[in-house]
């Protein structure tokens, strides 16, 4: 199996952080301060990772919580040079702990100083831990340091476990607590019913990758980023249009103060709050008071928000 590479460098000496690094949240970003900090004396600092989680492959369902480029983008932005990866399969479940010792982390990574989180576990059948990894290094001389587990502001351990979980409840600030950042999204707009337009409020139907987890059903203030690098506020719709008996979920995008033709653009769209369930309005008129109020209310909510080179972040 040869490894992947995303910015790779000709050097001899590396350091490098080992996880599968979903979303990239405020533990993952410990354990890539640290491979930083550790970088070695005229060598790089480098990720190993998969482009899916190894439980999520072998259950043959996927809820992720960023896609890979994303995830790639967010691992670079915390200082790490390269990203070597592989694509999960059988091959590599097969590899035993000793052998992705030798084969990954020496031969194809050359990693003089490897970094993992307190649970962190490889090989076949999840053999190899923390004590296996460092007793590797002692045999074959690379360093490794482990990085304690992160916690939240409740005392919760910040996990990509947890994260899901928060998103499939909508508790949007309690996930954007965890990760750092709000949660974001990108799609593309495609082709919707036109009922957004005909209420009098026309809306973005963006498409998004249906193996990232999204937030629960529910109309949610966000920021919506434009390919030109416009920010607008946005009331955003996910659900079923119960009014008009739809029977497929939808991310329906209204822009504040926005006029122009979307369709085909990627837009990143960032979730702040959730403002209210979905409900089934008895008529057209009825859906389109209520929408004429979330504009409103979204409006009144932003005044809590801060703005930095176009996107909003955490206070």
């Amino acid at each position: 199996m040869e490894l992947r590479w995303i910015n790779e460098q000709k050097t001899s000496a590396r350091s490098v952080a080992l996880g599968t690094f979903d979303g990239v949240h405020l533990g993952h970003q410990k354990l890539l301060e640290t491979a930083v900090a550790c970088r070695p004396a005229g060598g790089t600092s480098a990720v190993f990772t998969f482009d899916y989680p190894p439980e999520q492959f072998f259950r043959g369902q996927f809820r992720l919580l960023s896609a890979f480029e994303s995830k790639v983008q967010l691992i670079q932005s915390c200082g790490i040079e390269e990203v070597a990866w592989l694509p999960f399969g059988q091959e590599i479940a097969e590899l035993d702990a000793e052998e992705f010792v030798r084969h990954l982390i020496m031969a194809e990574l050359k990693a003089v100083h490897v970094i993992c989180g307190f649970n962190y576990r490889f090989g076949r059948g999840r053999a190899g831990d923390v004590e296996f990894l460092q007793e590797q290094g002692r045999r074959y001389g690379f360093n490794v340091t482990v990085v304690p587990s992160v916690h939240g502001r409740s005392g919760e351990l910040i996990s990509s476990t947890l994260i899901r979980s928060l998103l499939a409840e909508g508790q949007i600030q309690e996930a954007a607590e965890c990760l750092g950042r709000f949660p974001a999204y990108r799609g593309v707009v495609v082709p919707g019913q036109g009922r957004g337009r005909q209420l009098g409020f026309p809306t973005a139907n963006l498409e998004i990758d249906p193996r990232l987890v999204l937030p629960r059903d529910g109309v949610y203030l966000t920021w919506c980023l434009l390919p030109d690098g416009r920010g607008f506020p946005a009331v955003t719709s996910i659900g079923r249009n119960p009014t008009f008996a739809g029977q497929v979920q939808t991310v329906e995008v209204y822009l504040l103060d926005f006029d122009g033709n979307l369709y085909g653009e990627i837009l990143e769209l960032q979730f702040l709050e959730r403002m209210r369930e979905i409900i089934c309005y008895p008529t057209p008129d009825a859906l389109s008071a209520q929408i004429d109020q979330d504009v409103e209310q979204a409006r009144k909510l932003l005044w809590h928000y801060h703005l930095q080179d176009a996107r909003v972040v955490l206070k």
